[in-house]
């Protein structure tokens, strides 16, 4: 038999192992397997904050077993958090998202920003707060502010308009 991925391993055999929560988002393993008892939540939290479960001796990204579980079919594109939270797996919380559409759909500033706002960086050659955005894989220019949170408002009003599907 060969090695399970998501366009081999179907809906029947996942149900067979798993049964989803679609309130909280868990998974939970419905007969013992490998170690594993019947009843217990299946996978783990991995390095980059999504839960992952090991099925068959593949692992498989939690948010998309509970799509798959929940809908009957593999989604067709990725799967964005939609408030961010990658481990929170609710299916009211999961939607089908391209590339550009996940990429857009940040809450909060890479940890190397020191402004502490999203699409806001100090200018210390003009000594100003810089907003800019990327639209279509190209860098835009939003304005130059005195204060951060000015600069911040005038981004969140720029990505209301052209990304699609954010939620500020």
């Amino acid at each position: 038999m060969p090695k399970p991925n998501s366009s081999t391993l179907t809906y029947e055999q996942v149900s067979e192992l798993l049964s989803y929560d679609p309130l909280t988002g868990d998974l939970y393993w419905k007969v013992p397997c490998g170690g594993r008892r019947m009843g217990v939540p299946a996978g783990s939290v991995d390095a980059y904050g999504y839960r992952a479960v090991a099925v068959l001796r593949t692992t498989y990204k939690s948010h998309r077993l509970a799509w798959l579980l929940s809908y009957g079919t593999w989604p067709e594109h990725e799967l964005d958090h939609i408030n961010g939270v990658r481990d929170d797996n609710r299916v009211s919380n999961l939607r089908e998202a391209s590339r550009s559409m996940n990429t857009q759909n940040l809450h909060r500033p890479r940890r190397d920003n020191k402004t502490g706002f999203l699409g806001v960086v100090w200018n210390g050659r003009i000594n100003k707060f810089v907003a800019g955005i990327r639209v279509a894989g190209k860098s835009k220019h939003i304005g130059c502010f005195s204060d951060a949170e000015t600069a911040h408002q005038a981004y969140e009003a720029t990505k209301r308009r052209l990304h699609e599907g954010k939620v500020i």
